[in-house]
């Protein structure tokens, strides 16, 4: 049930050294956090609704992540995260305006 509840709700999922997140929060969270321990390491770990897209956006230590994971480190030394999930995805096409409305009186 706890696995469950991490990885499907929480949306973290551990791949070797890395956490990934992908997680699917009920309408009213605004964010969580979570203590998550890798070997003998602790990360602080807070993750927070930006928007409405479905990117994601991690810093750790504030360093901003580029593979959009948590590379883990077993170094016994605290680390923070924070994780933005929502932004818009700098990949998908931006949406345009439209072209501005003509003076000029119906015909």
């Amino acid at each position: 049930m706890y696995r469950l509840i991490v990885e499907s709700l929480l949306g973290l999922r551990l791949e070797v050294d890395r956490l990934s997140f992908t997680p699917c929060l009920p309408p009213d969270w605004q964010s969580f956090a979570l203590s998550y321990r890798y070997r003998e390491t602790t990360y602080a770990i807070t993750v927070r609704r930006a928007g409405a897209g479905d990117g994601v956006r991690i810093v750790v230590d504030g360093v901003e992540q580029d593979e959009g994971s948590i590379r883990l480190v077993g170094d016994r030394e605290p680390h923070t995260a924070e994780v933005e999930i929502g932004r818009a995805d700098e990949s998908s096409p931006a949406i345009a305006e439209p072209p501005p409305a003509s003076n000029l009186p119906p015909r």
